[in-house]
């Protein structure tokens, strides 16, 4: 490769689009955030538009050394074709994103899950550390999902939808989900609804982040203690389903929630303790260092999309990426 070919990695978000430009050696030489609009595609795709340029601009780079593009975006994505469907936070039900970002800057492109494209990220910042080969990557935001990446490889499922654990039902009548079904483990492990249950306790309290759930808790305020306790029983038995699942070397937690640090990640190496006392199978799977917080600082999503797209060009699946109808291949 020519060292002024760079590689650019976004992370699209309903509220926010993060892009990360690299060389080949993933020094950074641009990054920049900002605002997602979602009122239709055109303005999606101008959002994505001006944060490769703006991203650009901070490189003292041109879109003519762009080699790749990769994506993280919400939704259910099909790598091949690069079109998204049902991402109900960027407004899209069915619209071919990659193929459109790719005429745009006449660069192949590669979309994927956002969750996952995450996992690639979180995979690659463990690897730094230590010679892992699998892990399961857990987000807990807005919603809850995890991204599995099993002998060095990401995996998918059937339909792409591997690790979906936010709509496994663990209360058949609990609160109605967004997917339709009720009681969802993301109707009550994340932020809004966390919120949701500290406000249903204590309807005077001003609470208007997870993160204040997690710091009043820590100041000993009973009902924030008693909604921190409920969220860490059922992420502990997310973890174990991941664990007992698909036998990982480590589960590593990311999102806004995990942001309260050892607030967040305490009762819930609590809740394993608590297991392991119970079970000598529990005892031997999950230990406290099978567990992994990703520091605030680091982005796992838009990490993930720049080595998505650093792939792009020696791996096997073939992906549609222009106007033109040339094809490029990646390994996922």
């Amino acid at each position: 490769m020519q060292a002024d070919q760079l590689f650019v990695g976004l992370d699209v978000g309903g509220t926010k689009t993060a892009a990360l430009i690299v060389d080949p050696n993933d020094v950074v030489l641009g990054q920049v955030t900002v605002p997602t609009r979602t009122a239709n595609p055109d303005e999606l795709l101008t959002t994505i538009t001006r944060a490769i340029q703006a991203a650009l601009a901070k490189a003292n780079a041109t879109s003519q050394q762009i080699q790749s593009i990769g994506l993280g975006v919400p939704g259910q994505v099909n790598p091949a074709t690069g079109i998204v469907k049902l991402a109900v936070n960027l407004n899209l039900q069915t619209f071919p994103l990659g193929p459109a970002i790719s005429a745009r800057f006449k660069a192949p492109t590669f979309l994927e899950n956002d969750v996952r494209t995450a996992a690639i990220g979180a995979f690659d910042y463990l690897r730094q550390m230590e010679p892992v080969q699998s892990i399961a990557y857990v987000s807990i935001g807005t919603g809850i999902a995890a991204g599995v990446v099993l002998n060095g490889r990401l995996h998918r499922g059937q339909n792409g939808m591997a690790g979906e654990i936010g709509h496994m039902t663990v209360e058949p009548n609990g609160h109605l989900c967004n997917c339709g079904l009720h009681g969802c483990l993301e109707t009550i492990v994340a932020g809004p609804a966390i919120i949701h249950q500290m406000k249903a306790i204590d309807p005077k309290n001003n609470t208007q982040s997870a993160g204040d759930v997690y710091e009043a808790a820590t100041q000993g305020n009973p009902a924030a203690q008693t909604v921190v306790q409920r969220v860490s029983q059922h992420l502990c038995r997310a973890i174990q389903w991941l664990i007992m699942t698909y036998d990982v070397e480590k589960i590593v937690l990311g999102g806004g929630v995990t942001h309260s640090g050892d607030a967040f990640l305490a009762p819930i190496l609590g809740e394993l303790a608590r297991l392991r006392q119970q079970s000598t199978l529990a005892a031997e799977l999950l230990r406290d260092e099978k567990l992994h917080l990703i520091p605030p600082d680091y982005n796992p999503g838009v990490w993930g999309a720049v080595h998505l797209a650093n792939q792009m060009s020696t791996e096997t699946i073939t992906y549609i990426s222009a106007n033109d109808g040339s094809r490029s291949s990646l390994k996922t």
